[in-house]
């Protein structure tokens, strides 16, 4: 799947019950948690990721970004939510499209007016939910492709006689047959 996948951090924490109880006792671990998901994701399905956590009421933020685990992380500067952010960000990716054929731009959000917004810049809507059970069946199908049988192949099948015979007679230091 090509594309790009937006995902607002904490609504989507606040929205998953392992993630949200987590979050009570330890938030920077919901964080990190959820970012290690998304990135066994983008890896199963090749879409690009980035996720966008809110920092608008820490005071003197400035936002930045880094990579972690092959994922954007985007903390937002101060006075900046997330959804601010993931809309100014649809706009620009909207108007490069408009450019050039671009890669669809998927957002992660629960928040309804959000998802109206980013839907009115050509972007498509996933709901938190929608995201775990694509997640979950993702890994589902890489599972059973990786616990599938493989067929032994033999490189005895694959040699001519000949090849066998000379192979043969190394392994039994019968040098005088060749």
């Amino acid at each position: 799947m090509d594309g790009i996948l937006l995902v607002d951090g904490y609504n989507v924490i606040n929205n998953w019950p392992e993630l949200s109880d987590l979050k009570e006792h330890d938030l920077s671990y919901a964080r990190e948690q959820l970012v290690a998901d998304l990135a066994e994701f983008q890896a199963l399905c090749g879409i690009s990721v980035i996720v966008v956590f809110d920092a608008h009421f820490v005071k003197g933020g400035v936002g930045h970004s880094e990579h972690y685990l092959g994922v954007e992380v985007v903390y937002t500067r101060e006075g900046e939510t997330a959804d601010n952010w993931i809309e100014r960000y649809a706009v620009q990716h909207r108007l490069a499209s408009q450019e050039e054929k671009n890669l669809s731009l998927f957002v992660a959000t629960y928040d309804w007016l959000e998802q109206r917004i980013i839907s009115a810049q050509g972007a498509y809507r996933v709901t938190p939910q929608e995201l775990r059970q694509d997640m979950q069946k993702i890994k589902n199908i890489e599972k059973m492709r990786l616990s599938s049988k493989c067929e032994r192949v033999l490189l005895d099948h694959h040699l001519s006689e000949s090849t066998k015979k000379v192979l043969e007679g190394w392994r039994r230091h019968k040098f005088s047959d060749f």
